[in-house]
């Protein structure tokens, strides 16, 4: 199980904010609590309109390794931005966040680079006609998305599908098809990982947090690899950590009893 803390994007206001200023406390600030918080690897976007992509990716990376060891998710559609981030990138092999089916010139970009520096890239279950409610229908996606990065030379392992949450309040199955389409992608592509944004799930919804805690459980109960998360939320890191033991990831439940005995598995 790996976790990702969500924090560090530039759609999040006051990131967005410290990213036209280059505000490096701020960010600085962000990566130390995610680290202190448990996750295992940081998602970083720099994208702001009106702004250099190129420029600003490269600093905030730059400036969140000053501060952390923790591996990044590299997030942006923009193989220029990603190709200058990977070069002053000095951590273990990062995560590229990511292409679709529909594979465009930009997709072709991001997989070359993907293959090029030997790191892992998200695959999203959506092409050209959209994302689809059929569970078959996204895995067929995934296949396709398999098929096409591994004859480019990526492998396999590197290779992360995103089965798409997509939130309740607008479709009450949107949560069974997702888990539908995460059981199917790990029968028929088990050398592939798997990836998600997990609190897409409660959006529009009262008491997010409770939704989230749970799906995240029902998502590793079906084998999800890797959890794009608020790693701040201190219940649902307890439960990610419950998850991770009552599944067998978590041998003699060690990484269990040392958050119980550092009081990390109830709430304040």
């Amino acid at each position: 199980m790996i976790i990702v803390g969500e924090s560090l994007n530039a759609t999040i206001p006051l990131v967005r904010q410290a990213v036209i200023e280059h505000d490096v406390e701020k960010i600085a600030s962000l990566a130390r609590t995610q680290t202190e918080c448990g996750a295992d690897m940081l998602d970083v976007n720099a994208a702001v309109p009106g702004q250099s992509e190129i420029e600003d990716l490269v600093w905030m990376v730059q400036t969140v390794q000053d501060v952390t060891d923790l591996p990044l998710v590299l997030d942006s559609s923009n193989p220029e931005a990603l190709e200058a981030a990977l070069a002053v990138y000095k951590g273990p092999n990062p995560i590229i966040n990511s292409i679709t089916g529909e594979m465009t010139e930009g997709h072709i970009g991001l997989l070359q680079l993907a293959v090029q520096h030997k790191c892992g890239l998200v695959g999203m279950c959506m092409d050209e006609a959209g994302i689809s409610p059929d569970p078959e229908v996204r895995c067929s996606i995934a296949v396709k998305l398999f098929e096409r990065t591994t004859s480019a030379g990526l492998e396999p392992e590197n290779l992360y599908i995103d089965p798409l949450v997509m939130a309740i309040a607008a479709d009450y199955v949107a949560g069974v098809v997702s888990l539908e389409v995460l059981r199917l992608i790990h029968e028929r592509l088990p050398q592939v990982r798997t990836f998600c944004g997990s609190s897409n799930i409660s959006y529009g919804m009262p008491l997010r947090k409770l939704l989230n805690r749970t799906f995240v459980g029902m998502q590793a109960a079906l084998g999800m690899d890797a959890f794009l998360v608020d790693v701040r939320n201190q219940e649902l890191m307890a439960t990610m950590l419950a998850s991770s033991t009552l599944i067998g990831q978590d041998e003699w439940s060690m990484s269990y009893i040392k958050a119980y005995r550092a009081g990390k598995l109830e709430s304040k």
